[in-house]
Order: C-alpha cells, then sequence, then structure tokens
C-alpha cells in the first residue's frame, strides 16, 4: 500500500519526485525519495485542497439533483454510502489542514525531519483517496424511481358528527351498514336538489373514514362539464401516481384499476349536475375489484348512472316538526315567541316544502330580523305568480329549469301543468292524466289504456327526477312546494300556458280574459262572474271552493274549455248554459254532495270524453248521458238513501235502460252502487248492455247474483277480446264484485298497490265457478269473503294464484287452511303445470276464521310466500301456532306482523322448529294483541336485524320477550302495559335497565 502511496505521490509532484525504491537500489535514491516528501510538501498540500474543492462540487451537484427530483425518485443505498465517505473525507481533511498549520513554522528546518515526512506522506495519499472517490460516481446509480408512498387514507369533509336534522343521522347509520355488507358494490342516495343528499353523504364519508376500515377513500364532485375527467383527475391525485402527460385517459384507468385491484376503498360521487350515464370502468373502477365500493349521490332514482345499484335510499324532505326545528334554530328561537312574525313563520317554512336547503337559505336571510314587515314580504315574494328573481334561491331555480328543459316536448307540458293546482296539492294519478289528455298534451290520440300506461310512465319519470314525489294517499302524487312556485314561473313565461292561480276571491275582468288556465281551488268564492268574457280558457279548476251556485250564462263564452273541475263544492244544479262547453272533454264533477240534478243540456257535450259524477245527489243516471257519443270514460255511483234527500215518489232504476248501450265508445266505466240497495233491480239488463260493449278495457262493477256475472263473462265482446290473442287480455284494469255482503260493513283492507289493477272480491260463494277462475287467473288482489264451503283456497288452484299480490280471506267459516297442499296434490294429482302458490304475494289479511287450524298445509315450494311483506291474522279462535317451520324460511321479506283476537293461540314459532337466527331479517313492525293463550314468540333468541316497534296488549302469558329480541340492534319502541312488562322472566346475560329507553306504557 506504501508501494502505492509513493507511486502515486511521485506522479502528484511531477519530474521532481520519481520513484525512488526499487528492489537492489542504492540507499541514496531512497534517502532522496523520503526527501522529496518532505520538500514538496507545500505543492502537494495545495494539490490535496484543489482535490477536495473538486470533490465538494460533486457533491453539491449530486444533492442538488435529489433535491429536484425528490417527489419522483430517491437516492440509492450506494449513492447514500458514497455521500457518506466524502462527508467522512471532509472531516479527515479537516484534521489533516490542522496537522499542516500546526507544523508549517518548523518549515526552515527547525521541525524534526521525521515528522514532516510523516506529515507528507499523508498529503498525498489522501489526495489519491479524494481522487478515486471523486471518479467512483462515475460508476455507480445515484437515484432510482421512488415508490409510490402509501396515500393518506382520507381527506376528512368535516361534516358535524351529528346534524342539525335527526333524520339525517338515521339515514347515515342506514348508509354505514349497508357499507359494511360484503354483498353491496353500489349504493345510490338519491332525491331533488336541496334535499340534504350531500350533507348525508359527507357525514358517512367522515364516519367511515374515521373507522379506518379502508384503505383509501376518495371524495368527487363531478361536474356536467368534467364527468370522467374530473374524477379520473382525482383519483390519480389521491394515489400519488406519476405526473407527467405521457399518460392517455386509457393507460390511467388501467394503471388505478392496477393500483386498486386489492385495496379496500370507497368512492364517493356527487352527481347532483349530472344526468347522463357514466362509466366507472372509463376511471379504473371496476366490479371485479373484490373490497371497493362506490356510493353516489344524484337527482334521479339511479337508471345506471353508475352501473346497477345494490340499494338505493331515497333522501325525502323533512318531517314538519324537523322543519320547524330546524327553521328556528338557523333564524334564532328568540324570534318564535313574536306573536306577529310567528304566524307567518308557519307560511314560510310550508313554501320551503321540508328542504334543507331552502329553509337554510330562506333562514339565514331572516336570521335576526325581527321586522314583521319583513318577514311578511318575503312571504308575499315566494308566493308571487311572477316569481320574480331572487339570489339565494336561484340555484334551486336554476336546478329545476336544467331538468325540465331536458324534459322531451310531450311531457314539458305535463310537468308545467302542476303548477295550475295548489302548493302542496295532491292529485290522484288518473285525474292528472285525465286532464293531460283533455289538454291534448299526448303527441296522437291513443286510446285510454295507452293514455293510461303513458300517463303512468311519464309519472315515474317525474319521480325518479326527483319533480314529483308520492302523496301521503296510495296512488296520488303531488309537486315539491318551491318546484311548484318554478313551474308557475316559467309557465307564465311561456307562450300560450297563462296560468292564473289565485288563494283571492276578488278576481277582475281582465284576469279572466287574460288567462288560458285558471284556478280557483279552495278559494272561499261567494259568487262568480255573470259572464266572463273567456273564450281562450281552456282549464278551470274551481274543486273544494265554497261556490254554492253558478251564474245562468257564466259558461256563455267558454267554448274552448277542454277540463271543468267542480269537485267537492256546494252546488244543487248545472246553469243550462253549459251547452256552450262544445269542447269540453274532461267534466268531474264527483263529490258534489249537494247536485240533485244534471240538467239535460248535459247531452249537448258531443265532445266530451270523461265524465265523472260519484258521490253525488243524483237519484238516477240521466236519459241524456246517452246521448254522449265520444264519452269515453263513466265514472258514477249511488247510494240507497239518496231518494230520502230528494223527496221522489217514484221509483226509478239508477241507470235507465238503453243508457249505457248507446255509449258504444266507452273504454272505462265505474258502477258503484249499495249492495243493499232496492232499485238496483235491473242489474241483469245493465248486464247484458255492458256486454255489447267492445271497446271496453276496464270495469268496476257489483254483480249481484253470480247468474249475471257468469253471463258476462260468456257473452262479454270486450272480455272476450275479439282483439286480442286470448280472452280479457284486453281489460287493463278491474275491479269485479260478485255476490251480496249480507251482514258487516266491507273490510278496512280495501286498497293495495299492486303492479296491476285487477281487483277480485267474491262474497258468500259455496263453489268455485270458471268464471271466477278465469278472472282470478289475472288478479292481482283477491278478496274472498264469506265462502260457505271452502276448507282452502287450494281449490282454486295453484295456477290461479300464483300473480295474487294482495289477499283477504274473511269470514269463511269452513276454512281450516290457506293453503292445503296435500289437497291441492290430491285434486290435481294429473296435472303436470299445477303452479307455485302466492308466489307473488305481499299482503296477507286473514280475519274471522273460526275453523282455521294454520295457515298452509304440506310441502311449500321454494318460490311461494318469498315476496310476503305483511302478514295480518286477527279473529281465528282454533289456531295454536301461526308459523311451521316450513313457513319460516321462506318469510324473508316479511316487514309487518299483526296477530289479534286468537285465543287458543300458543305460539308464533312452532316448538322444535330448527330456526335460525338470522330469520325475519327484515321484520320491522310486530303487533300481539289480545292473545290469552300465547306463551311463545321464538323458543331461541333470534337477531331481529330490522326490528323497531314492538306492541304487546296484553299477552299476560307471554313472559320471555326479553329473552326473545334481546339482540335487537334497531329496536326503538316496545308498546306494553306496565303491569305485563313488570312480570317478564329476564334471563342473566340481560340487563333489565337496556330495555328502559324503549318502554312506551299503553
Amino acid at each position: 500500500m506504501e508501494a502505492l502511496a509513493v507511486q502515486a505521490g511521485g506522479q502528484g509532484v511531477g519530474s521532481l519526485v520519481t520513484p525512488a525504491v526499487e528492489g537492489g537500489k542504492s540507499i541514496f535514491n531512497c534517502l532522496r525519495h523520503k526527501y522529496a516528501y518532505v520538500n514538496n510538501i507545500r505543492e502537494n498540500f495545495d494539490k490535496l485542497v484543489k482535490e477536495e474543492v473538486y470533490l465538494s462540487n460533486v457533491d453539491a451537484d449530486v444533492k442538488t439533483k435529489l433535491e429536484r427530483n425528490k417527489l419522483t425518485k430517491e437516492k440509492t443505498n450506494r449513492c447514500e454510502t458514497w455521500l457518506n465517505e466524502v462527508e467522512n473525507m471532509k472531516q479527515e481533511i479537516e484534521n489533516l489542514k490542522v496537522d499542516y498549520k500546526n507544523t508549517s513554522s518548523y518549515f526552515c528546518g527547525l521541525c524534526p525531519f521525521p515528522s514532516l515526512l510523516k506529515l507528507g506522506k499523508r498529503i498525498v495519499k489522501k489526495t489519491t483517496e479524494v481522487v478515486e472517490l471523486r471518479n467512483q460516481l462515475g460508476q455507480i446509480t445515484t437515484m432510482h424511481e421512488k415508490p409510490p408512498a402509501p396515500p393518506v387514507p382520507v381527506i376528512e369533509k368535516h361534516a358535524r358528527k351529528k346534524s342539525d336534522v335527526p333524520s339525517f343521522d338515521s339515514h347515515v347509520e342506514t348508509l354505514a351498514e349497508w357499507l359494511e355488507d360484503e354483498n353491496l358494490k353500489r349504493i345510490c342516495i338519491w332525491g331533488p336538489p336541496g334535499v340534504g343528499k350531500t350533507k348525508i353523504m359527507g357525514m358517512l364519508h367522515d364516519r367511515v373514514g374515521k373507522s379506518g376500515k379502508f384503505d383509501i377513500i376518495f371524495w368527487v364532485n363531478v361536474t356536467a362539464e368534467g364527468r370522467i375527467r374530473d374524477i379520473l383527475d382525482e383519483i390519480w391525485k389521491r394515489l400519488d401516481m406519476k405526473v407527467d402527460g405521457n399518460y392517455g385517459a386509457d393507460q390511467r384507468a388501467n394503471m388505478i384499476s392496477e393500483e386498486l385491484k386489492d385495496k379496500s376503498y370507497v368512492l364517493f360521487l356527487d352527481l347532483d349536475d349530472i344526468v347522463s350515464e357514466i362509466d366507472l370502468r372509463k376511471v379504473g373502477i371496476h366490479d371485479e375489484h373484490g373490497h371497493g365500493k362506490v356510493v353516489f349521490a344524484c337527482r334521479y332514482k339511479n337508471n345506471n348512472i353508475c352501473g346497477g345499484t345494490d340499494e338505493e335510499m331515497n333522501v325525502q324532505r323533512l318531517s314538519d316538526e324537523d322543519a320547524e326545528s330546524f327553521f328556528w334554530e338557523i333564524v334564532g328561537s328568540d324570534l318564535k315567541s313574536n306573536p306577529d312574525i310567528k304566524p307567518v313563520a308557519k307560511h314560510i317554512i310550508k313554501e320551503c316544502g321540508g328542504m334543507p336547503l331552502l329553509i337554510k337559505l330562506i333562514g339565514n336571510r331572516l336570521a335576526k330580523v325581527d321586522d314583521p314587515a319583513i318577514w311578511r314580504d318575503l312571504l308575499s315574494q315566494l308566493r308571487s305568480p311572477t316569481m320574480e328573481p331572487q339570489e339565494p334561491l336561484e340555484e334551486v331555480y336554476k336546478a329545476f329549469k336544467l331538468v325540465y328543459e331536458k324534459l322531451s316536448e310531450e311531457m314539458k307540458p305535463c310537468l308545467l301543468y302542476w303548477a295550475v293546482f295548489p302548493a302542496g296539492y295532491e292529485i290522484f294519478r288518473d285525474h292528472i292524466i285525465d286532464c293531460w289528455r283533455a289538454e291534448q298534451f299526448f303527441s296522437s290520440q291513443r286510446k285510454l289504456p295507452r293514455t293510461r300506461d303513458r300517463g303512468h310512465a311519464i309519472l315515474d319519470e317525474f319521480v325518479r327526477k326527483s319533480l314529483l314525489e308520492k302523496g301521503r294517499k296510495w296512488g296520488h302524487f303531488k309537486m315539491y312546494e318551491y318546484f311548484q312556485r318554478v313551474a308557475l314561473r316559467i309557465a307564465n313565461l311561456e307562450k300560450n300556458f297563462n296560468f292564473f292561480v289565485t288563494e283571492d276571491e276578488n278576481i277582475i275582468d281582465e284576469e279572466w280574459e287574460r288567462a288560458r288556465r285558471v284556478s280557483l281551488i279552495r278559494v272561499r268564492l261567494s259568487t262568480l262572474p255573470k259572464r266572463p268574457q273567456c273564450c281562450g280558457i281552456l282549464t278551470l279548476l274551481l274543486q273544494e271552493s265554497c261556490l254554492a251556485e253558478f251564474p245562468r250564462e257564466f259558461f256563455g263564452y267558454m267554448c274552448g274549455l277542454q277540463v271543468l273541475n267542480l269537485h267537492e263544492i256546494r252546488i244543487t244544479s248545472l246553469p243550462s248554459s253549459i251547452c256552450s262547453l262544445t269542447n269540453l272533454k274532461g267534466l268531474f264533477i264527483n263529490n258534489c254532495s249537494q247536485l240533485v240534478q244534471l240538467p239535460s243540456q248535459i247531452g249537448d257535450l258531443q265532445h266530451l270524453e270523461i265524465l265523472d259524477i260519484r258521490q253525488t245527489g243524483l237519484y238516477s243516471l240521466p236519459v241524456e248521458i246517452g246521448e254522449l257519443f265520444n264519452l269515453k270514460c263513466l265514472r258514477v255511483s249511488f247510494t240507497e238513501d239518496v231518494g230520502k234527500y230528494n223527496h221522489v215518489e217514484e221509483v226509478k232504476p239508477m241507470i235507465p235502460s238503453n243508457v249505457i248501450a248507446r255509449l258504444s265508445k266507452l273504454e272505462e266505466l265505474s258502477i258503484d252502487v249499495s249492495h243493499s240497495s232496492s232499485r238496483y233491480q235491473n242489474a241483469a239488463e245493465i248486464v247484458r248492455e255492458i256486454s255489447e260493449l267492445e271497446e271496453l278495457t276496464t270495469l268496476c262493477f257489483f254483480f249481484p247474483k253470480l247468474a249475471s256475472f257468469n253471463s258476462f263473462i260468456r257473452n262479454s265482446k270486450s272480455w272476450k277480446g275479439s282483439n286480442t290473442i286470448s280472452a280479457g287480455n284486453s281489460f287493463r284494469s278491474f275491479n269485479i264484485v260478485v255476490g251480496c255482503r249480507r251482514n258487516n260493513p266491507a273490510s278496512e283492507f280495501r286498497v293495495f298497490e299492486c303492479s296491476a289493477e285487477k281487483h277480485l272480491r267474491f262474497y258468500a260463494g259455496n263453489e268455485f265457478p270458471n268464471a271466477i277462475l278465469e278472472v282470478l287467473k289475472q288478479a292481482k288482489a283477491l278478496e274472498l269473503i264469506g265462502h260457505q264451503t271452502a276448507t282452502s283456497l287450494s281449490g282454486f288452484r295453484a295456477d290461479n294464484l300464483q300473480g295474487v299480490e294482495a289477499c283477504i280471506v274473511e269470514e269463511c267459516n269452513q276454512m281450516e287452511n290457506i293453503i292445503d297442499r296435500d289437497q291441492t296434490s290430491i285434486a290435481f294429482q294429473d296435472d303436470d303445470n299445477m303452479g307455485v302458490e302466492f308466489e307473488r304475494l305481499k299482503s296477507l289479511h286473514i280475519c274471522n276464521l273460526p275453523k282455521l287450524k294454520g295457515i298452509w298445509r304440506g310441502s311449500i315450494e321454494s318460490k311461494s310466500l318469498c315476496s310476503l311483506t305483511s302478514l295480518s291474522l286477527k279473529g281465528c279462535n282454533s289456531i295454536g301456532v301461526l308459523f311451521s317451520q316450513g313457513m319460516i324460511i321462506r318469510l324473508s321479506q316479511l316487514e309487518k306482523l299483526e296477530v289479534k283476537d286468537c285465543c287458543v293461540l300458543k305460539e308464533i314459532i312452532e316448538d322444535g322448529s330448527i330456526v335460525e337466527s338470522h330469520s325475519f331479517p327484515k321484520l320491522k313492525y310486530l303487533q300481539l294483541h289480545d292473545l290469552p293463550e300465547l306463551c311463545s314468540i321464538s323458543h331461541i333468541s333470534l337477531q331481529w336485524p330490522s326490528l323497531e316497534t314492538v306492541l304487546i296488549k296484553p299477552c299476560m302469558k307471554l313472559r320471555n320477550l326479553p329473552h326473545t329480541i334481546k339482540n335487537a340492534s334497531k329496536l326503538k319502541t316496545i308498546h306494553c302495559t306496565e303491569d305485563w312488562w313488570n312480570q317478564q322472566d329476564w334471563p342473566h346475560d340481560t340487563n333489565k335497565d337496556d330495555f328502559k329507553n324503549f318502554l312506551s306504557f299503553i
């Protein structure tokens, strides 16, 4: 090594120093060489300092390069070692510099020669090492690509842990449970703008992030312009992937998919501005990702906007209580006690329609404002028909307008027509469709069945687009209040729409003349103009007003009128000027209980297509109705005692002969009469006339005798369906009642939300006639009441019960089982196409069957009862056990169970049955009422994952409820008597205090 150092040193000092050490050389050369270390020490030291500067510069360059590339690259281990060696070298040189400085004063020869020789050798050797270290850099790799750092799992939205709206917390709880379900991959949250979808999703986002159950969570607000690009960029950014621009969208999507395929993740998408489909595969989100989930919020009920969904949550408006509480929290509760503000606030809250966004916007405007005049002015602005733009509310207006403009030309007037009704007004679907048809909104003149189907589709589209919502009553719809104001604003800007909607009874003539559609619904009208000049008016709505009389010439200048609604007003007659309504297509005078006659001029309405005169005081259908040759829909009803109010002495038939027969274009006919009516003696004649109608597609009719019903099924031209492949296919809907009810009033269960409007009610039969079977095969709702011989429904054949969605069985004294498979197999043993009983049954109501022993006897097909959601059992005093083992496994969809007044019932679930703990997964409501012998619901503790409400009154032998429901995680209320609760047996692993918050004593 010393030889190498000497050689390097010789080379370092140039020609003055040459290698002196050679084998066999003279000692003189050796001494001369050593002397050179000392003699050239200054020159060699300067050389070392120079080489040190070179090394330091290279070291600095390396460090600069590393710093510039630190986001994407990192130094290699070999580079790290080299940098450490450089630092060590610098320190060694510093030490050498100190030694050199300390010996420099002896260079005049005073220093001992050996010390200078040693220092000179060190300087030459260190110089060689510096050069070698600097040259090593060319042989090593200093940097390589940095592996992607683990992304931050979640970036919080900072949504409140608890919201201002209690219902939001409930939604978040449900959504969190859905995310924990491994089988749920796509979850849709939908509802109108401003209802709180984004707020709920933000709360869920933060809750899931804090749980630590996912590797990474994404949140993307998707714009209408960005769409796929927004999602791709945000995921790319969150994953901290390469940022150079050499990758196309497809390449980035593939790289994202590869990165996420083994990760657990949730992608939250705010799609409130998106109306078209997004293909998530284009951003690297694949269904094949085993641990990936997508939650998205949008305005529309999911139409595959992000592909198929596994669960959907419809976020609806706030309850009245929540809306009021939220409003005062924003405004300031101190204003609530102001007697001038409080009544105005009530109306303002109603105008907000339970929409959190509107409540917040309007609440912020009124916060701390104690001037009642400002409150009244704002309410006036909100109710203004012109709806002048108001900056805080324009966001909602624009949201509605955006969806409106994308509707088809056929749908636009249908939507705007909603503005002619008062805010929040609920409308039955058939009525709004009748109005649309009469106003000729549909693109072509369809027959009524096609009109109905098209109308249903339009209503469904409006609901899915969150423009309408379903009402409280079945089959009813309403528009969100503020949307209704927006629709009115848009309508009055449209050419030839001109709505006049008012709550003021003082109407000037110019308003009648200018309007195309007039709404005076619920207005306290004491009088009307004698003969308003309004030939251009198309719709006139007067329902539920206080009107008691029309001026005689009122309708004289309304030749263009197409829709006239007089529902529930106090008139006793119509004026003769009704004959001027030559273009009238829809006339609705139902529920006018004091209307006792129609003018003979009713027959002049030759364009009339829809006439509704149900629930009036009419004693008999006027013969002039038979002159309405274009009538397509007639709805009429009569009650037995109507004649008493009219002082009619002559007993007339409710429907005169030959009236129905003359209405050859009838497609829909509803005749509702009292079952005990003595004036329904010509029913057989009416049936004969109905049988001659060839266009009939809807029939609501009471056949008092089985013979008349058999005659109709045998002879009806419309039922036989000459233009259809098989009998009855031409009927879109029916509500057929066969046989008279002899005693008790009609059942409380009368309305079913079935997929088709086909309802059969069979009273007091003693056989299973073929005509009944023929109708039953199409029926979606079946009521069997007072049958005298039936021991089960199996006599109807399984295939005839297969499509039934709702079933009522009452007062059948011989009924022992609802379904008896043993009886079925004997009666139809040669039939290979027997079908499956109750494959689509959703609701089953059983009442007053004294011999009933069980609901189901024999084997149960796997598809039977699989759709049942509601079961009610009342007054059955021979049944001891409700559910057999075979039934339990089929009731996976059951949500509501009511059992009342069954005096020998001992068990809900049969003892000895093999019951899984997860049975009844969707049961929410359980009511047990007056069951004196009931001892047990279940002999094992079930999970009850959905159970919310339990009502027990009284069942004194039932003492193990705590054991039965101790695992019910969603339980909210137990309604019971205090005495009954105090006698419950408590298992050792159950804390009695845990149930205190659920108790509600009755």
